[in-house]
């Protein structure tokens, strides 16, 4: 492994893993990257589609501290990517980020000097929304912030039961054989399935490790109108209930604060999670 410092800057690994995400998206998560200050770091774009322009863009990105490497993976998945980062990474540290976010320019730094500071294994950073159109009343409800991959606990550092995947840095020899992804969670080709974030958080936790959010820098989630749209939400609940399903346990929402717009929420959306928990439960009894 490498040590911490290498000219008085942290040495770290970063991997962006892509499944089909527009060029024009992943792009400014790639530049945002480029931008990242007293740290050197390998930037591992995992692809699992084949696109020479964005090899091409990793090049030119490159710099003294920041260096880009492309490589094309099998398209097994969110979780089978994010597997394959951490069999890549060469660093104690892995910082994990998807092709839709924003990153500030202390973000890397932020993130591994938690790691070093904290006693703790996992970190996340604050994710708030960058809309790619006028968001509706009830996408702002805290109900929501869960199906958006949104967290803010504010400017302070906490320990947490969870954090986002596409904020997360990782000491990777601490965790040891803990440090890997459930592939039969997280997204995959013609699906929203989630869950492989908050399992891997809930099983650190139960093997001793603690995992803290950090407040002092943050990402940007760019929330497509794609998703802004009442099928794309209701697909989200569903897939949210089938993956609760997957994992086990009781459903648990990381903003528990409740008002007028997220009981109505509820309201409407509540068919598609529990239609999606029960086939989950089906299919796992099978």
């Amino acid at each position: 492994m490498v040590v911490y410092h290498v000219n008085n800057m942290i040495s770290i690994t970063i991997a962006l893993t892509r499944y089909n995400e527009p060029d024009q998206l992943l792009n400014l998560t790639l530049e945002s990257l480029a931008r990242q200050r007293e740290v050197t770091a390998k930037v591992l774009v995992l692809d699992q589609s084949v696109q020479k322009k964005t090899k091409d863009f990793c090049n030119r990105l490159c710099s003294e501290n920041i260096e880009f490497g492309y490589q094309v993976i099998a398209s097994k998945g969110l979780s089978y990517a994010r597997n394959v980062a951490i069999s890549l990474c060469q660093t104690d540290i892995l910082l994990l980020t998807d092709p839709d976010m924003l990153l500030a320019s202390d973000w890397a730094y932020c993130l591994s000097s938690a790691l070093m500071d904290k006693n703790c294994a996992i970190v996340g950073s604050k994710i708030i929304p960058r809309w790619h159109g006028r968001p509706r009343w009830y996408m702002k409800s805290n109900i929501m912030t869960d199906q958006y991959s949104l967290i803010d606990f504010g400017q302070g550092e906490k320990e947490t039961s969870r954090i986002i995947g596409g904020s997360m840095g990782i000491k990777i020899k601490q965790m040891g054989q803990q440090a890997y992804f459930n592939e039969n969670l997280g997204r995959r080709k013609g699906t929203l399935l989630g869950g492989g974030d908050s399992e891997f958080c809930e099983r650190a936790i139960q093997n001793g490790f603690k995992v803290y959010y950090t407040g002092r820098t943050v990402a940007h989630h760019q929330i497509l109108e794609s998703r802004m749209n009442l099928l794309w939400i209701s697909r989200k609940f569903y897939y949210s209930g089938f993956s609760r399903a997957m994992r086990g346990g009781r459903p648990s929402a990381m903003n528990k604060k409740r008002g007028t717009a997220d009981y109505i929420v509820l309201g409407v959306f509540a068919p598609f999670y529990i239609t999606g928990l029960l086939i989950g439960l089906l299919k796992k009894r099978k």
